[in-house]
């Protein structure tokens, strides 16, 4: 039997698709409107799918309709959605610590160096030109090391669908958040913008079907 045509999941793909073409155009108030659209339509869809809400997704949601609202007006208001990005990456480490399973201790120490790795030979490179935002970009990045380590690891211990798309995701969010800070504070590209904006909205996508309990 066909699945059911889906609304939300139709919004969700139409409105980020939407937002890419009013990305530095002069129209703020339409990107911004989009961009929550995006957001806003793939909580409906989770909470539609799933059988069992999970309330810290939920929040991850929220926090992230208020960093994209601070980072579309990043002049003013580049600190505050800088600082909700830690919130929202610290909610995702107590995701990734409820997803997992027994794993030995000295091998997610192990996960934990290899992820660090990036973070060392990156933010050197970017610390000169971050200003007052050092501190809270290294923040996101040592976050960043410790939620795909942990989902890295719970996925060697069990790989099934729900794991393995919601590590994707989170790889998927590292890269952009690598992306937008090279491209905010080095060398600004307007395609920079594109591409990490479509993975954005690619890996929460992914994230949010990983947190979908199926319905019986």
């Amino acid at each position: 039997m066909p699945k059911k045509f889906d609304f939300y999941f139709l919004l969700f793909c139409t409105s980020s698709l939407a937002s890419l073409f009013f990305i530095d155009e002069g129209y703020g108030v339409l990107e911004l409107g989009f961009k929550l659209t995006s957001i806003i339509s793939l909580l409906f869809f989770y909470l539609t799918k799933t059988k069992r809400i999970n309330v810290w997704y939920i929040l991850i949601l929220i926090f992230s309709c208020f960093y994209t609202f601070f980072l579309v007006y990043d002049v003013e208001f580049l600190a505050l959605g800088t600082f909700l990005m830690i919130v929202n990456r610290a909610i995702y480490v107590i995701i990734a610590q409820q997803l997992m399973v027994k794993v030995n201790r000295k091998k997610l120490i192990l996960y934990l160096l290899t992820f660090l790795i990036p973070v060392a030979v990156i933010f050197p490179q970017l610390k000169s030109h971050l200003k007052g935002l050092s501190y809270p970009i290294l923040a996101i990045g040592l976050l960043s090391a410790l939620m795909c380590s942990l989902a890295f690891a719970n996925y060697l211990k069990k790989m099934n669908t729900q794991n393995k798309f919601f590590l994707l995701g989170l790889l998927l969010l590292v890269i952009a958040d690598i992306l937008i800070t090279f491209n905010k504070f080095i060398d600004y590209k307007f395609y920079y913008v594109i591409i990490y904006t479509s993975i954005y909205y690619l890996a929460r996508y992914l994230i949010c079907k990983a947190m979908i309990v199926e319905k019986d």
